[in-house]
Parts: C-alpha cells; sequence; structure tokens
C-alpha cells in the first residue's frame, strides 16, 4: 500500500516538474519570438508591419520613457495598461535596440527633482475629474512619453487614447533617428489669398509639424520655391498666379519636387453666392496630365449633412453639393487611400487624368507618366457651371447623364516642362515701399537659369477642392485630415506611415439606408430610426430575454426533477 502511495506521489511530482518546465520553455521563447493572435477586423491590437519594420531597422538603442502618474482614476487605469502592452509589443520586436522606462510619477510637489525633468521634457501635468464619495474631484497627473536617441529628444505630451498611439510613437522614433538636415520640409504656397495655413489650416499645420519642418513659400518678384523644400503644397488660390510664378512652380516640379494642388473651382460668399475662381492654373495642369473642371459636383446618393440658418431657425440636411467617398468609391488598389473609410469634400470640382499621360518615351518605349484616380463621386453625379444655385432647399433635378466623376488623381513619372519652348517670364515688378527706393538688384533665388525641360520621377496630386481640410470643417469631418496626412506621406516619405495612420479609423454608414435613400428618402429616415432605437435598447432588451429564457428553463428543468423523484419514490 505505501509503496502504491509513493509511485502515485513520485508520478505526481515527475508531472508537476513537466508542466513547470514546459511553462518555462514556452516562457523563455516567448522573449524570443512575440506571438499572439489579434482577431479583430483592423488588427487593432497588433503593431503593423510599418512599425515592424521601422523597430528591425533600429541599429542603435533608442529610450522610451513614460510617465505616468501612480494614483490615475479607472479609466485612465484601463489606458494605462493599454499603454504598457503597446511597448511591451514594441519592445519584443526591436531585437534589444528599444529600452522602454515606466517612470512612476509621485504626487504633485513629492518629488520636485523629477517633476522638473519632466516638464523639461516637455511633458506636461494634466488635470482629470475622479468621483470619490459621492462627489468631483480635480486631480493633477503626469501620462506622456518621451523618445530619446543621441542627443534628439521627441515628446507625446499626453496620451489620449491607443488609436492613434501607434502612429505618433513610429514617426517619433523615425524623426529621432533622422539627421537635421534629413528631416523633410513642407512649403505652402502664398501671395495670392490662399489659406492661411496657421489659422484655416491649423490642424493640418499642427499635425505636418510632428513629422515635417513647414514654410511658407513666396514666389513674387521671381524667388524660386527654396532648395530644402521637398513638397509644395498650392493650397486654395483665389487670385491669378502671374506667369513667372507658375514658371517657378513648373521649375520645382522638374527639379523633382513633389506638388499637393488643393484647387476650389468657386469662392462661396455670404448668402451661398458663388464666383468662379481662375487660378491661372489648369492649362499647365493639363500639361502634366490633370483635366480640372469648372463645374460643381452634385452627387444624389452620397453626401454628407450640413447646417443652414435663414435668420430664425438653424436647421441640417443632406445636401449633395457636398460629395461624401465612402471605402468602396476609394481606388483599393492605391496605399494611399484603400484603407480610408471617408471623405467629404465641400462645393468640389470633378478632375480626371488625361489619355496622353501614357504616352511613350520616344527612346525607351515605356509610358513616361502614369495617372491613377484616388477617390470618385457616386453614379448619381452630375455638374452644374455657370449658374450657380447653391440653395439647399432646391429640388436637385439632373442636368443631363448621371455618372460617376474622379474627384482626386494622382500622376507619377517624369513630366514635360510646361515651358519648355517658351521664353522665361519676366517676374512682376515688387511694389515700392516709398516713392523713389531703388529696386532691389536679383539674388541667386530670383535670377533666371536655363530652362530645365523634364523631371526625374517625381509625383503630384490633384484635388478639386481645398476647403476640405479647413478648420471649421476639419471639426465636423475629422477622416478628412487623414486624406490630406497621407497624400503627403506617400509624396514625401512614400507609404511607410500611412497603413499605420488609417486602419483604427472606421466610418461606415449602412449600406441599406444609402441605397434605400437614392429612391425614398423619407423611408430611409425612418429605416435611420429604427435602427437608432435598436441600437439604445437591444442590449437591454437582449438581457431581459435571455433573463427570462433562463428562468423558466430552470422552472420547467425542476418540475421534471421533481417528477421524476416522485415517481422513483413511489416506485
Amino acid at each position: 500500500m505505501l509503496s502504491r502511495r509513493f509511485q502515485y506521489g513520485t508520478s505526481s511530482i515527475i508531472i508537476v516538474l513537466i508542466v513547470l518546465g514546459i511553462l518555462v520553455v514556452i516562457n523563455v521563447m516567448s522573449m524570443r519570438h512575440f506571438v499572439r493572435a489579434d482577431l479583430t477586423e483592423n488588427k487593432d491590437f497588433t503593431i503593423s508591419d510599418a512599425t515592424k519594420k521601422v523597430l528591425r531597422g533600429l541599429d542603435d538603442i533608442v529610450t522610451i520613457q513614460a510617465y505616468f502618474s501612480k494614483e490615475v482614476p479607472p479609466y485612465i487605469s484601463n489606458l494605462k495598461s493599454q499603454v504598457n502592452d503597446v511597448l511591451d509589443e514594441y519592445k519584443a520586436f526591436a531585437g534589444g535596440n528599444l529600452a522602454v522606462e515606466l517612470i512612476n510619477m509621485p504626487r504633485a510637489g513629492d518629488d520636485p527633482e523629477l517633476e522638473q525633468k519632466a516638464r523639461f521634457l516637455g511633458i506636461p501635468q494634466v488635470q482629470v475629474n475622479i468621483l470619490e464619495k459621492d462627489k468631483t474631484e480635480a486631480i493633477t497627473i503626469y501620462f506622456g512619453i518621451a523618445i530619446a536617441y543621441s542627443d534628439r529628444n521627441e515628446v507625446i505630451p499626453v496620451i489620449q487614447n491607443v488609436v492613434t498611439l501607434e502612429y505618433d510613437l513610429t514617426s517619433a522614433i523615425i524623426k529621432v533617428k533622422q539627421k537635421p538636415s534629413e528631416v523633410k520640409t513642407i512649403g505652402y504656397l502664398t501671395g495670392h489669398r490662399e489659406y492661411e495655413i496657421e489659422t484655416d489650416f491649423e490642424g493640418v499645420h499642427k499635425s505636418l509639424q510632428k513629422q515635417y519642418r513647414t514654410t511658407n513659400v513666396d514666389l513674387s518678384g521671381g524667388n524660386k520655391v527654396p532648395e530644402n523644400v521637398d513638397t509644395l503644397i498650392v493650397g486654395g488660390p483665389k487670385d491669378k498666379l502671374s506667369e513667372r510664378e507658375k514658371y517657378e512652380i513648373d521649375q520645382f516640379l522638374m527639379r523633382g519636387g513633389k506638388i499637393l494642388f488643393l484647387l476650389d473651382p468657386v469662392e462661396i460668399q455670404q448668402g451661398l453666392a458663388a464666383i468662379p475662381i481662375d487660378s491661372g492654373l489648369n492649362e499647365m495642369l493639363e500639361n502634366y496630365g490633370v483635366k480640372v473642371s469648372k463645374g460643381l459636383i452634385i452627387d444624389r446618393a452620397s453626401n454628407s449633412n450640413a447646417s443652414f440658418s435663414d435668420g430664425r431657425v438653424r436647421y441640417s440636411l443632406p445636401y449633395p453639393f457636398w460629395p461624401r467617398i465612402n471605402k468602396n468609391q476609394f481606388n483599393q488598389d492605391n496605399p494611399m487611400v484603400n484603407q480610408l473609410e471617408s471623405l467629404v469634400l465641400q462645393w468640389t470640382a470633378a478632375v480626371e487624368p488625361l489619355p496622353f499621360i501614357v504616352k511613350k518615351d520616344s527612346e525607351s518605349g515605356e509610358s513616361k507618366l502614369t495617372g491613377v484616380e484616388l477617390c470618385r463621386s457616386s453614379q448619381y453625379s452630375w455638374t452644374i457651371a455657370g449658374n450657380y444655385n447653391l440653395s439647399p432647399q432646391q429640388r436637385f433635378v439632373p442636368t443631363g447623364d448621371m455618372k460617376s466623376y474622379p474627384l482626386a488623381v494622382a500622376v507619377s513619372g517624369k513630366f514635360d516642362s510646361f515651358y519648355a519652348d517658351k521664353p522665361v517670364p519676366e517676374p512682376e515688378a515688387k511694389e515700392e515701399a516709398d516713392e523713389g527706393t531703388p529696386e532691389a538688384e536679383p539674388t541667386a533665388e530670383s535670377s533666371p537659369a536655363e530652362t530645365i525641360k523634364e523631371s526625374p520621377d517625381t509625383q503630384i496630386i490633384v484635388v478639386g477642392n481645398a476647403r476640405f481640410i479647413t478648420t471649421g470643417f476639419l471639426r465636423q469631418f475629422g477622416t478628412n485630415l487623414l486624406f490630406l496626412e497621407n497624400a503627403v506621406d506617400w509624396m514625401t516619405l512614400g507609404d511607410e506611415l500611412i497603413n499605420i495612420r488609417s486602419r483604427s479609423v472606421t466610418d461606415r454608414p449602412l449600406k441599406l439606408i444609402q441605397e434605400m435613400a437614392k429612391e425614398n428618402p423619407q423611408r430611409a429616415e425612418g429605416v435611420k430610426l429604427f435602427v437608432k432605437i435598436i441600437n439604445i435598447c437591444g442590449a437591454s432588451l437582449l438581457v431581459i430575454v435571455f433573463g427570462l429564457a433562463k428562468f423558466i428553463f430552470k422552472r420547467r428543468a425542476k418540475k421534471v426533477f421533481e417528477t421524476y423523484s416522485s415517481l422513483g419514490g413511489a416506485g
């Protein structure tokens, strides 16, 4: 008997040791080979291939310091746990070249030296509310990350969610690894009543400054686009550009620069009056292979709501002059847009690639240019030009055939200069500050050189709209910013960071309701209301139904048991 017990005890100990050994081996392997399953559609809890490529390419140690307060509210505590998981995953894929340090920040005033260090790095105290003993109390916490390499530092001052954390972290790592001379520069054309970058394009400006240097570009007086500018944004000029200014833009492209043309077809004035805009760029763009329509797009099926006021009442209704591009209307073969969910363009024009842009090079026989449509309106669209009636309360009756129109185009390859066989235009004389002041001598930046007639491989993007990224519209349509950011990244850096930014953004209207709105708008609104009620009450109703079903099932089971017991007792 004792021998048998001893054998059983020995076997149990051996089994426990084997299990422990297996767990140790699994843990050791997991430290070297990071594997986990993510079943979400967009892989929301897994870092992207682009980030893995950046981390595996690190050739020296990058340090990440997370300054988190010890005591945080429960909703911040959950976010803190998610951030720690992301940092663990970064460390696992970096192969020892990423040092992650979690710094527990004490209560305010307990460690002035540590607090001063955090402030010096650019991580501020933030105020949050907590609920204690039935009252709301404000406390200050630290919740930011500093990224350092050599003598260069980047900072994420406050982490608000994990949706954008991967992009912020990866772009910060790329930026600290770059030498100051390697940081790309984005230029904004000025001088033609373009949108002001620091006010009208405030959100765009702040976003781009995370990854790039930014500068204004003034081409008056024959100035060239500065040599350090990598990508030029032409953001909605309302005044006509001079021939010399167009020449300098053309030569910037011929030097290999990239250009993003955002061109409003009309200027919207008070009372929804529309005045056509002639920037003078259309003929030059046609030379580059893109035609910009002079009319406005009306999309009866896929559009966004707009708010209006008649002086007494403010109301909102679907507005066909604001086409909405949904996921299936983006070019699914282009990495710049194939992960975007939506884009709303206000009072936009159609743009289309011209057939000749696939013309063959005379020597190599290869295509010099390739044009792709990035997004299109729905097939229930048409254009109007000339007499613009922008009233939201009109009956939108098609004028001509309805069809889908391209709304943004990208062209890549070797461009021919618009001024290849033309003399260099003379610069317009600058206005003199005082009468009799001598005109300034031309500088190297403004002196004409020999015209470059063909560009190396480069890109342009043309959108028949610029106001879609203005500050007011970005508050209403935040996903518009993603299109602009992706466009700039694609031209300036390639598609390395695009997939990181786009994949967590979702905006998916119900297709059934969209289709119904084309034929019967009133019925579509009724279905919307029904879906809203189901979303609000559905979960509660399911719990109640489940509870009732469980109660009834238990009651029946109890009766069956009692009946069986009574029959057994009788037997």
